[in-house]
C-alpha cells in the first residue's frame, strides 16, 4: 500500500509508527530490496506523535491494520508513480475471529 508523495522527511512520523507499532514478525516479515531499501525507523518511538501518525496514513493502509495487518522492513520510493509503499501482511490465523468470518464467507475456510 501507498502513502501519496516521496518527500521522507514529511512522512518521518507515519513510517516511524508503522516500523514500531505494525512490524510483522520474523516469521512473516519481508523486507525491501537492497537496492531501493528506505528505513522507516527515522523517529524514536518517544518522538512520534501516534494520532498525527495515524492521521497521516492512508485509508487502506489503516484498514490492513484493523484487521491485523503487519508490514515489512522498510519501505520503497517510487519516483515514477511519486509514492512511498510499504509492504503489508496479514496472517489469516493471527486475524481477530471476527474479521476472519466475514472477509472467508463463501471460501471454504
Amino acid at each position: 500500500a501507498s502513502f501519496h508523495g516521496r518527500d521522507i522527511d514529511a512522512l518521518a512520523e507515519p513510517l516511524s509508527h508503522l516500523h514500531h507499532s505494525y512490524l510483522a514478525p520474523p516469521e512473516l516479515r519481508v523486507r525491501a530490496q537492497q537496492d531501493v531499501y528506505q528505513p522507516m525507523d527515522l523517529l524514536a518511538p518517544e518522538e512520534i506523535d501516534r494520532v498525527a501518525a495515524m492521521r497521516a496514513t492512508p485509508a487502506l493502509i489503516k484498514s490492513y491494520l484493523k484487521l491485523g495487518g503487519f508490514v515489512g522492513d522498510g519501505a520503497f520510493v517510487d519516483h515514477k508513480f511519486n509514492t512511498t509503499d510499504v509492504c503489508l501482511v496479514i496472517d489469516i490465523d493471527l486475524m481477530k475471529p471476527a474479521a476472519r468470518a466475514r472477509y472467508s464467507k463463501g471460501s471454504g475456510t
